[in-house]
């Protein structure tokens, strides 16, 4: 599960931006910018990798 953890993901279209504060802390995307998921994600932001407008980096 660890290696699942180092994906990283990135808005598919760069001229978006994501961004949400949770009880359990903030998560943001803009422009090009790669990150790691929090590790546990808000139901929102998998929605959003789920409809594919952030998606995983190859």
């Amino acid at each position: 599960m660890a290696a699942a953890n180092k994906k990283k993901y990135k808005l598919k279209d760069s001229a978006t931006q994501f961004a949400e504060v949770t009880s359990e802390g903030s998560f943001s995307l803009a422009g090009e910018q790669e990150k790691e998921l929090p590790k546990n994600p808000s139901r929102e932001l998998l929605k959003r990798i789920e409809a594919g407008f952030i998606i995983e980096v190859k």
